[in-house]
């Protein structure tokens, strides 16, 4: 994935991901985040690791980090097999 392809938007106090390299053959509208999901995708693309952002996510939200890696490793799944990450 090219790092600036892909940009994260707060608009309407909800986050956008959007395809910022679209050729218009095929539309590709934005995909919504939740918080947790915008706050993943942002460190993700900073560099951090998965195991990492689960801690940081098991501080900030009085959560076990094993639980949290579980869904960060699911979220970062995703996004791969959607070709974002």
């Amino acid at each position: 994935m090219q790092k600036n392809r892909y940009q994260l938007r707060c608009a309407a106090g909800k986050y956008w991901l959007l395809d910022m390299e679209q050729d218009g053959e095929t539309y590709r509208p934005p995909l919504m985040l939740n918080e947790s999901g915008a706050y993943i995708f942002r460190q993700y693309m900073a560099g951090n690791t998965a195991d990492k952002i689960a801690e940081e996510l098991a501080t900030m939200y009085g959560g076990i980090a094993d639980d949290m890696r579980t869904d960060v490793m699911q979220f970062i799944r995703q996004m791969e097999l959607q070709g974002i990450l």
